[in-house]
């Protein structure tokens, strides 16, 4: 083990300097053109290809006895008919959704309080070829009850730690609150776990529960004021519904550019399609807007009625007193129908995408069980419209879609139709500089035209506070140099940051703009290794963050983005915790470490950094990280710490060390003791891995005992 004075010089040499690759700092010149906040209205990502006026392309799920997928059907299985009118068919293909393999392992015991598993692509951005399943949880805040929200963080839960494969790609958004770091979409069950337990009822929802009695009945109230407020109670519910549909929109919205089938699975206590006259246009034009988008999206809905299934018979705070059987019997049919009312807009917003409702079933993960197994497979559809239907007079009519099937004792489920408006028009695409930034700061994926890798850490100072280190790897190549004179090659960047709180506020945000200015050495260097770009951002209350940077090649107009969840532990309670993990790279496990150069290597492989962690199999890396915290033996005076690392690939540990005790000679300060070690790579494959770091603390409460940090490598 080396000298603690060493550690500490190592752990924030690699952390400052990137040893090997050059590193460009914040730039001094005053900022660019002020990029202004994200407003979620403007924003209008780019949508898949669906609709056109040569080609309409639908899916289509085909179900026999017991909802099992009948996948062997052919074109000539298939009658499609467009306004009553049949289609000739242009276009057919079976989909099948690659999952996971079954596990020959039998079922653990669900357990809510163990570990989550890891997952390969938990820590490293995934690219949207690795995606097999995209799902997006949105939880209806502004109707549901306590009860409610409560199962629905229960369901939610066990589906991440049972039902959750290797490339599922899942958001869980709110209704009632912003897009905040924990509702990106993400393969991280740590992110999604925590998102979870953030959920809270919100207290002003509607009430969606039937009552046996009025519980806002006054006694001695008119019949005149018993409706005017009854009519601002219809009002208040259609102004939250129509909030509910409007984050479903956005959502969609979000997911229109990604390839392939996409689930939305509402969870809610419903909402109302008609008021008591019959007549809410406001509702209705919302639904109408939403399924429209979400079938040129490929999106299907799928609802969850979070009530189950109500005894809808009078509670314990109902007087029945006095009542007839005829009183008794007009409540009771009362109660069924405002349940029936309040499931209305489930179902039509499930039927209208081709998904469906689910409906009075206590248990919402047997209802997500059945969503899942109905993407398992599905047909697509293609044929060429009349040009008629996409007439500009003709735009805001909706075509409707109907399918038969020849086979018997088959179901089909498709979307209800569409309105004709080619793609190209029913999408806008980002063409201004600020729209461009705005597209790539909220796209699921990002911008990728330019290639990047961000990884960002947490760490705390006695002087400084805490703060996070973001360190964004630029690949030089895609960018856009041109000759300076002198031998000198030349870019400009612009660069955007962000940084989001978990209820979606904006707690920093800056934009500058930038010239790389590389001589022929550099400038080759940079060619193979690329660069780094440097950020901090001063955290004064813990919590959940997600950090994003968007970065624009001034010249091509060439953008990426990229960004990272963090999250930052409350060190005033003094409980143990960890900083950022850093992985620096050394030749041989015999050698000392390299020293941080300003002129980048020649070879990228041999010069690994903590912004990129590629490291060679003939080598080893170092890992460091702070222990904040630890509890003090109270007659030496310093703490009893331990260490162990692990190595995860494809989900599975393959390498487990002896947990080892810390040795703190030298180190000063006894609240910030510096964890690292060294790891060989001599047996390990080429491959991408985990390396998993914890650190136990004897001394402290057995629930406040460990900490633990991720991060993720390669070996070539």
């Amino acid at each position: 083990m080396k000298s603690p004075p060493l550690l500490f010089s190592l752990f924030f040499a690699a952390l400052l300097s990137s040893a090997g690759v050059p590193q460009v700092p914040i730039p001094t010149q005053p900022p660019t053109k002020p990029v202004p906040l994200p407003q979620q209205e403007t924003q209008e990502p780019e949508s898949v290809f669906r609709i056109n006026t040569q080609l309409v392309q639908i899916d289509a799920v085909v179900t026999g006895k017991g909802g099992v997928h009948a996948d062997d059907l052919s074109e000539d299985d298939f009658e499609l008919f467009v306004d009553g009118k049949k289609q000739p068919l242009s276009y057919f293909r079976l989909v099948k959704t690659v999952t996971a393999p079954a596990s020959t392992e039998p079922p653990k015991k669900y357990d809510p309080k163990a570990p989550l598993p890891p997952a390969s692509t938990g820590i490293k951005p995934i690219a949207p070829e690795e995606v097999h399943r995209t799902i997006a949880f949105v939880v209806d805040d502004l109707g549901m009850s306590f009860e409610s929200m409560y199962y629905a963080r229960e369901a939610m839960k066990k589906f991440i730690r049972t039902q959750m494969q290797e490339g599922d790609l899942i958001g869980i958004i709110r209704t009632g609150k912003g897009m905040g770091a924990l509702q990106q979409f993400t393969t991280d069950r740590r992110v999604l776990n925590l998102a979870v337990e953030k959920l809270t009822w919100n207290p002003i929802s509607r009430d969606m529960i039937p009552r046996f009695a009025d519980p806002n009945a006054v006694a001695g109230e008119s019949e005149e004021m018993r409706d005017s407020r009854e009519r601002a109670q219809e009002f208040r519910d259609t102004v939250f519904s129509v909030g509910t549909l409007g984050a479903v929109n956005f959502v969609v919205r979000g997911l229109r550019e990604l390839p392939g089938r996409k689930m939305v699975i509402l969870l809610s206590d419903g909402f109302k399609l008609f008021d008591k006259d019959r007549n809410n246009t406001q509702v209705m034009d919302n639904l109408r807007r939403l399924t429209d988008l979400a079938n040129r999206s490929s999106v299907v809905i799928y609802s969850i009625d979070t009530k189950g299934l109500l005894p809808l018979t009078p509670s314990a705070a109902d007087n029945t007193r006095g009542m007839s059987q005829q009183q008794m019997n007009e409540r009771y049919g009362q109660m069924s129908q405002a349940n029936f009312e309040s499931q209305d807009g489930l179902v039509a917003l499930a039927r209208e995408t081709g998904g469906f409702a689910v409906l009075n079933n206590n248990d919402i993960n047997v209802g997500v069980s059945k969503v899942m197994k109905d993407n398992e497979s599905y047909y697509l559809l293609g044929f060429d419209p009349d040009d008629e239907q996409f007439d500009v007079k003709y735009r805001n009519k909706f075509h409707s879609i109907k399918i038969k099937l020849k086979r018997p004792g088959l179901q089909v489920r498709t979307r209800s139709g569409y309105f004709g408006i080619p793609e190209t028009l029913a999408r806008t695409t980002p063409k201004t500089r600020d729209q461009q930034f705005m597209h790539a700061l909220y796209s699921p994926f990002g911008a990728r035209d330019l290639s990047m890798q961000m990884t960002s850490f947490f760490f705390n100072s006695d002087k400084g506070g805490s703060f996070v280190r973001s360190l964004l790897h630029i690949d030089a190549s895609k960018l856009n140099f041109t000759d300076a004179g002198n031998g000198e090659k030349s870019a400009k960047l612009e660069i955007v940051t962000f940084t989001f709180d978990e209820n979606g506020r904006i707690i920093e945000n800056r934009g500058h703009a930038f010239g790389l200015n590389f001589d022929e050495a550099r400038y080759k260097a940079a060619m193979m290794q690329g660069f780094v770009y440097q950020h901090d951002t001063p955290i004064t209350k813990p919590g959940a963050y997600q950090f994003r940077m968007v970065i624009r090649d001034a010249t091509a107009e060439k953008l990426g983005a990229a960004g990272q969840f963090i999250n930052v532990p409350d060190l005033t309670k003094n409980r143990l915790a960890l900083s950022g993990l850093t992985l620096t790279g050394r030749l041989r496990p015999d050698q000392p470490p390299q020293q941080p150069q300003t002129t980048p290597s020649s070879n990228a492989d041999t010069q690994p950094t903590p912004a990129v962690r590629r490291f060679a199999r003939t080598g080893a890396f170092e890992y460091y990280a702070i222990a904040f915290n630890p509890q003090l033996n109270s007659q030496t005076h310093q703490p009893q710490l331990s260490i162990q690392v692990e190595v995860y690939q494809d989900g599975k540990a393959i390498f487990q060390s002896t947990p080892r005790q810390i040795d703190v000679t030298g180190q000063t300060d006894m609240k910030r003791i510096v964890c690292g070690g060294q790891l060989s790579l001599t047996a390990l494959p080429p491959g991408d891995y985990l390396f998993h770091l914890i650190v136990t603390d004897p001394l402290a409460k057995k629930k406040y005992g460990q900490a633990e940090q991720w991060m993720d490598f390669s070996v070539r």
